[in-house]
């Protein structure tokens, strides 16, 4: 069935969807905050011979929805030309059967483009392919390298997922975002630009082909993966650093830790190990390590 005007104007407007969001609201908002636009993607927006009438398909519990959303919001207040209207996934299934990604799976965002008329321009699903590529090595490279994915299949839905590899998997999809960031908000505007006519915008390939890069370096570094252990004194509350630095070396090294084993202790202990040789103790060193010395541990290991 098509899409009609009617229907269409049944959707929410991108205020309205804020406010009924019940959860991410605030990861959403900060994507929006912190996006950078190249004012020749907006100038291309900008210049569309007619408007384009966009409709969203979205929830609030998905990660690609909260990333990738706030660039088209941000296109379509900035060029005045995408009138966007945003409908729940689930509670609208007729529609979202019409855009499955690969014919099967009810992937979201969906960018669905009509013209003035409502006649189809063409849609956009879930994230760019070049990230969808990058993230599929990072998930072998991490299934196949870390001991808490030791005897669980690559693509495993993260709730059937043991507790210990889901919280892993959960935080290294976050630091992938991280480092991913700037180059996926490009992507999504280049696809954009491309599927509604326009001549083929700049990749930026030379961070594209460095991610690619440093994926396929990480897989040849599988038989040698490193290891950081962190044991702290779950009663003294030192939990805040314990977890700052986790996420710094999360951030620091996407692809090139086998595990970071966080391991509660008492009686005031700090300790770091990396692949077993104590780089710090709060017993031995004083206070707590700096985020770079560890840093620099673990990269002094992978290019010994």
């Amino acid at each position: 069935m098509s899409v009609t005007r009617e229907r269409f104007e049944q959707g929410m407007t991108y205020a309205e969807y804020k406010a009924q969001m019940t959860r991410n609201r605030e990861r959403l908002e900060e994507n929006e905050r912190t996006l950078a636009l190249d004012a020749d993607d907006v100038a291309f927006f900008t210049a569309l011979p007619a408007p384009r009438h966009v409709l969203v398909l979205a929830e609030d519990w998905c990660g690609d929805v909260i990333n990738n959303l706030p660039v088209l919001a941000r296109l379509a207040k900035e060029s005045g030309k995408l009138d966007v209207r945003i409908f729940l996934r689930d509670q609208n299934l007729d529609i979202m059967e019409q855009y499955l990604k690969d014919g099967q799976h009810r992937s979201i965002p969906v960018f669905a483009f009509f013209d003035e008329e409502f006649r189809p321009v063409g849609h956009w699903i879930e994230r760019p392919a070049r990230i969808s590529e990058l993230q599929g090595a990072f998930i072998g490279e991490l299934f196949a390298s870390d001991p808490a994915f030791a005897g669980i299949a690559p693509g495993t839905p993260p709730g059937e997922l043991p507790e210990a590899a889901r919280a892993r998997l959960g935080g290294a999809f976050a630091a992938f975002r991280a480092e991913h960031r700037d180059a996926s908000d490009r992507e999504v505007v280049r696809e954009l630009r491309e599927l509604l006519g326009g001549a083929p915008a700049a990749a930026a390939p030379t961070r594209i082909e460095e991610l690619r890069r440093r994926a396929q370096a990480a897989k040849q570094r599988t038989a040698r993966p490193v290891k950081v252990a962190i044991t702290y004194c779950s009663v003294c509350g030192y939990e805040p650093q314990t977890l700052e630095l986790a996420n710094a070396l999360m951030r620091e090294f996407v692809y090139d830790l086998s595990a970071i084993e966080l391991i509660p202790w008492q009686d005031g202990t700090f300790d770091v190990t990396v692949d077993g040789e104590l780089v710090h103790s709060m017993a031995r060193d004083g206070g707590f390590p700096e985020n770079e010395t560890v840093i620099r541990a673990v990269r002094e290991r992978l290019t010994a």
